[in-house]
């Protein structure tokens, strides 16, 4: 009896060291479980007709593990059944009057209870039919199916790939859309003043209630507008309007360039909400420079002198020119009672004579001079302008009564002498 107590407490002895000294191994296994995947559309689902809008989607996971084991010498797999794994969404249009532009998008592991975002930009064109449509999002993905352990520290996986198209509903809502009908900018010359007049149709789907048009110009553009902004209330679906916007064209503008703008409308919907058009993309391109230049040579005018000289200029820009003037910047040597001359109208090449009366110097250096001149005058608008300056090339020669002075004394001396010769013989006689 003793000895048999004696083994039975060495042999708790032994059990007990050994359940303290070895290590408890435990795993998780899953039975059950895969992603449950669902999307829609983040924010408004409206689309408005003429325009592109960027359309976000949210993509979430709500996949649950049904049943999980825990047991002594399993190991832990490195996925969960309920993880979808690189995932893909690829938005179609499917029967909706859209385009989709984007490529499939990457979105990687969505874990159980994760939500992630995916933006697709949509453009809705012009003629498309308001109402309600459903487009089709197909979300492509793997999951782990199976994990069977091999050995004591290896575990084999089964993966499965899952397909899954989900209807996104959206609505085409009623709006105005811009045609472009015509662009004109007939008046308009560099450094000059004009208006671009362009004649813009409701092609949308809906009536403009305090209609507003606007213009901008793009990035760094020589044209300045008096007023960006017109007035114009209803403008009911098919209704043409004619907008006419007074600008400004830089000194600098390049008249072999069109010049970007942008046209929209905003206006009050059928809601009685604020909407905005898509913007049209226009151009503007200008006549050259008005310019003149002088075609003749005016004339010679003697030192010590006073004389009309004749300037004949010519229009060598694309635009007529009203009431035109032109003066003269009267510098040394010269003085002037009449530095003003009236032109009239002239035509593109074509030319008029300004007459100028001109003081010249005494002590003036014979040479020729060349004055600045301009010329003052109206477009067809009534705006005034000058031109650049204009250079009038004036030839200064010497006096022609100094010319004479030198002969006359050499006559006279030549008298004196002979008279003071004959004087001395007549003495002699």
């Amino acid at each position: 009896m003793p000895i048999s107590r004696t083994i039975l407490a060495t042999g708790f002895i032994i059990l007990l060291v050994t359940l303290i000294t070895s290590p408890v191994m435990a795993g998780e296994k899953y039975s059950s479980g895969q992603p449950d995947i669902s999307a829609g559309i983040a924010g408004s689902n409206e689309l408005l007709i003429g325009q592109k809008t960027p359309l976000t989607v949210a993509i979430s996971n709500a996949g649950l593990i049904d049943m999980k084991f825990v047991q002594e010498g399993a190991i832990t797999p490195d996925y969960l059944p309920t993880t979808a794994l690189t995932m893909t969404a690829h938005l179609e249009p499917g029967d909706c009057p859209i385009q989709v532009t984007a490529d499939p998008q990457i979105l990687g592991d969505i874990k159980s209870g994760d939500v992630v975002q995916a933006t697709f930009p949509v453009t809705v064109p012009d003629q498309a039919v308001t109402g309600s449509y459903e487009i089709p999002l197909t979300i492509s993905y793997q999951y782990m199916d199976q994990a069977t352990q091999i050995g004591i520290d290896d575990i084999q996986y089964t993966f499965k790939n899952e397909t899954k198209t989900l209807l996104l509903p959206v609505t085409i809502r009623r709006a105005v859309s811009l045609g472009i009908t015509s662009v004109n900018t007939g008046d308009l010359n560099v450094g000059g003043e004009g208006h671009i007049i362009v004649t813009v149709k409701n092609v949308g789907s809906e009536k403009g209630n305090n209609t507003v048009f606007n213009i901008e110009p793009v990035g760094n553009s020589p044209i300045v507008p008096y007023q960006s902004s017109i007035y114009v209330g209803d403008y009911p679906i098919g209704e043409t309007a004619t907008l006419s916007y007074k600008v400004s064209v830089a000194d600098n503008a390049d008249p072999a360039i069109s010049y970007p703008l942008k046209l929209y409308a905003s206006y009050t919907d059928y809601q009685g909400l604020q909407a905005e058009t898509v913007a049209k993309d226009i151009s503007a391109g200008f006549k050259q420079k008005v310019a003149f230049s002088v075609i003749n040579q005016p004339g010679t005018l003697e030192a010590g002198s006073k004389d009309v000289i004749s300037v004949e200029y010519q229009n060598t820009g694309s635009v007529p020119v009203y009431n035109a003037q032109a003066g003269i910047n009267i510098v040394d040597p010269f003085t002037s009672e009449d530095d003003q001359s009236y032109l009239g109208t002239v035509q593109p090449g074509g030319t008029a004579t300004a007459m100028f009366k001109l003081n010249v110097n005494g002590d003036a250096t014979p040479k020729q001079y060349a004055l600045d001149s301009e010329i003052r005058y109206t477009d067809i608008n009534q705006t005034e302008f000058v031109t650049d300056t204009i250079k009038v090339p004036v030839i200064v020669s010497n006096s022609s009564f100094g010319a004479l002075i030198l002969p006359a004394i050499v006559i006279i001396l030549i008298l004196l002498g002979g008279g003071f010769i004959y004087y001395r013989r007549m003495q002699k006689n």
